[in-house]
């Protein structure tokens, strides 16, 4: 796949910010002798500019930016070649997966999201939900908009967007607990498969959150910019989730929504999709593409997120 294309997210971003500014007035070309508009004066007194910063959201900018390319359009270009070939199908057998299925890389490039259910053993699963529980009961949990918090604070996250507690966690802490095995797990086989057709570059970080049972959200996200460049290390390129949610049915709330993407001119190019947080499911999506939320919670949910870059 051709990688000379890629604009840079500080190029793009840079246009967006250039994109409403005023028209200058138009400089008369057929005009001998200029208006007293159009005169300099020497000895007025001069006022000091005053340079007005016009502020953009990060919504505003994500809109923006995804009118310019289609998002999912960058990030396949992080990938090492086309999935959604015949011909790259036709090998698809052959490459070297330690728990993926090709179908969960070519749901990747393709749509940007995919799911996979039995990758993790159960018992190691329902250890890590008691673990869990544990570190709640002792307090463990903070909120992310916590100011105390220097790890998690965001001071220009709004607040009331989320209602999770979390847990930054280490990976390099090594224990006999079963969260650390499936941080192995993430840092492991998921880790190689992804890797194997996907260009990472930088840290990936691990959290532990909850949503209590009294309707706590997550309201619509994205948890990175849309980039292609492979050589960045601050984006986000690809979010992990394993669900630690035993006996979940409908009715217990908190599933996870990842929202349609649309063409360029506003049109629905794919529907929305409900995921169900249900006991060691994975859910794979491209962060810089994927919009998704949490929806309301009535049952306790935790889930463990990786996100690699």
């Amino acid at each position: 796949m051709d990688t000379n294309t890629n604009d840079s997210l500080e190029s793009r971003i840079l246009r967006a910010a250039a994109a409403n500014h005023a028209d200058l007035p138009e400089f008369p070309d057929d005009k001998s002798d200029l208006p007293s508009d159009y005169e300099y004066d020497p000895n007025a007194d001069e006022e000091e500019e005053v340079e007005e910063v016009e502020e953009i959201d990060e919504n505003d900018l994500l809109e923006y930016l995804d009118q310019q390319e289609h998002p999912l359009t960058i990030a396949q270009r992080l990938f090492y070649h086309e999935l959604n070939t015949v011909e790259s199908q036709k090998h698809s057998s052959s490459w070297d997966l330690k728990c993926l299925q090709p179908k969960n890389l070519e749901e990747l490039y393709s749509q940007g999201w995919t799911i996979a259910d039995g990758l993790i053993d159960l018992e190691t699963l329902k250890g890590a939900r008691k673990e869990a529980e544990d570190m709640l009961a002792k307090g463990a949990f903070c909120h992310p908009c916590n100011p105390d918090n220097d790890e998690s604070f965001d001071p220009y996250r709004d607040e009331n967007a989320r209602d999770d507690t979390i847990v930054w966690l280490n990976p390099a802490k090594r224990d006999e607990t079963d969260i650390s095995r499936i941080l192995e797990f993430f840092e492991g086989p998921l880790h190689h498969d992804i890797a194997e057709m996907i260009r990472l570059n930088g840290k990936t970080e691990y959290q532990l959150a909850h949503y209590h049972p009294k309707e706590a959200h997550y309201e619509r996200h994205r948890d990175a910019f849309p980039v292609d460049d492979p050589n960045d290390t601050h984006q986000r390129r690809v979010t992990a989730i394993v669900y630690l949610n035993p006996g979940w049915s409908h009715g217990d709330g908190g599933e996870l929504k990842l929202f349609g993407q649309l063409e360029k001119h506003g049109l629905r190019e794919s529907a929305d999709r409900i995921v169900q947080p249900l006991l060691g499911r994975v859910v794979l999506f491209m962060s810089g593409v994927v919009d998704h939320a949490v929806m309301n919670a009535t049952k306790d949910r935790f889930a463990l997120t990786a996100w690699l870059r």
